[in-house]
């Protein structure tokens, strides 16, 4: 037993990372290719397709992933996700599509973001797909095809983002952003379409996808829903502050203050958070296999067992924040460098790199609290985190210019962090009878 443990840990952290290795290819070629009015046009554009991409999920994927791991009928419960998933993306999408001008000339005072804006659309539904695919999967504990689809997903867009600034150059920055915003969209096909194969040769599920129609209850879709809504709450509060973060720096910056605010806006988001969250690869995936197996020993009141996986995973997760943080701080610059061929944002980089090995931990504690059934205080938590992080944006961002932007995002991240720690621990050794747990 102990054995298959090590041996799928080390096939999920392989396949993972090489899919990160991939991805962050991705971000050094728009790094280099985009021009720097592109790379802004991008840069504003990620929190609105984050807060899209949380809205369209609904927290789904992770409530298919707890109910799958928690019982031996989930069928019914499938149908229902694909049902309000279709619902809820065909709503989403319209709206959207009818408040691009409205965001782009009022809210983000950027006009020729509508064409990058647009090419977000597609995306909306294509994650949504492949998030019920994986989060299936992941409550089948089979972590690799969820895993090696991301793999697929990379290759796919490097492949598109070659073709498209090979075969048709271009040196128009709204055109550059949104071939690369769009290209994320052309990588979640491929992933997807590595999902259906890995179902294809089990031959399960996609019978059942094709029995939609038949009876299903609307009791299914509430006990859905009440553990979606509390598991994506926390996701679009922290997708919401970031669609909000810009907004808050073009409001109360100055007019001068303004283009030094959106220039260092462009370098933590396009140079810098690449970086800061490299080690994600293996945290997400871990935490990721963390929640059905946290859930499936829970269920079945083995809190011993469930304790010491929590605690195998978590420091793991701390060990390799550490690895990374150190690594970036003391040697900034080189990586800078040999990544970007350029060093403007070091100075951003290493102020930042200590203090995010805290956030390391973060998915995991988020997983075992949603395994729980503490998704609603983990919420709060989040929320607490995300007014500070707003806070710092609207009350140091005068004072102290350029510098509130990473203050705001490391106090943000400290908040949620710790008072995750707190809940969890407090839970596992004081509270336990209080816990809501599942039933197998």
């Amino acid at each position: 037993m102990k054995k298959e443990i090590i041996r799928s840990t080390v096939h999920l952290l392989t396949l993972s990372l090489i899919a990160k290795i991939l991805s962050f290819f991705v971000r050094i070629a728009c790094a280099r290719i985009l021009s720097a009015e592109a790379m802004n046009y991008y840069s504003l554009t990620m929190p609105t397709t984050v807060f899209l991409i949380t809205l369209g999920q609904m927290g789904l994927p992770s409530a298919v992933s707890k109910i799958v791991a928690s019982r031996q009928d989930y069928t019914p419960v499938l149908k229902a996700s694909v049902l309000l998933s279709v619902i809820n993306n065909l709503l989403l999408t319209v709206f959207f599509i009818i408040v691009i001008p409205l965001l782009a000339a009022v809210v983000l005072k950027q006009q020729v973001l509508i064409p990058v804006l647009r090419a977000v659309v597609p995306i909306i539904p294509l994650v949504s797909i492949s998030g019920l695919l994986k989060g299936y999967f992941m409550g089948r504990q089979e972590i690799i095809p969820p895993t090696a689809c991301q793999i697929s997903e990379e290759i796919t867009r490097i492949l598109f983002l070659i073709g498209c600034f090979t075969l048709a150059p271009t040196t128009d920055p709204v055109k550059m952003a949104s071939i690369a915003v769009f290209s994320m969209s052309v990588g979640e096909m491929g992933s997807i379409v590595h999902l259906l194969i890995a179902l294809k040769r089990k031959k399960r599920v996609l019978h059942h996808v094709s029995t939609l129609s038949d009876s299903w209850h609307w009791e299914t879709v509430n006990e859905l829903l009440s553990l979606s809504l509390p598991m994506t709450g926390s996701r679009l509060i922290g997708s919401l502050t970031s669609f909000l973060e810009p907004m808050c720096l073009v409001l109360f910056a100055g007019v001068l203050l303004q283009q030094q605010l959106i220039t260092t806006y462009g370098q933590l988001n396009g140079y810098v958070m690449p970086l800061l969250t490299l080690p994600s690869f293996a945290t997400i995936a871990l935490s990721n296999w963390l929640l059905p197996s946290f859930t499936y020993q829970a269920s079945r009141h083995r809190m011993d067992h469930a304790r010491k996986q929590f605690f195998q995973i978590g420091l793991c997760c701390l060990g390799i924040g550490c690895a990374s943080g150190l690594t970036l701080f003391c040697f900034a610059e080189p990586i800078c460098q040999l990544l970007y061929h350029q060093t403007q944002m070091v100075g951003l980089l290493r102020s930042l790199a200590l203090p995010f090995i805290l956030y390391s931990i973060q998915p995991c504690l988020s997983s075992v609290l949603h395994a729980l059934g503490q998704s609603q205080k983990a919420m709060i938590d989040t929320t607490c985190g995300c007014l500070t992080r707003l806070a710092c944006i609207s009350f140091l961002t005068i004072p102290l210019g350029t510098q509130a932007v990473g203050i705001a995002l490391v106090s943000g991240m400290l908040v949620t962090t710790v008072l995750h720690l707190g809940r969890v621990l407090r839970c596992l050794f004081q509270d336990e009878k209080a816990i809501l747990l599942p039933q197998a």
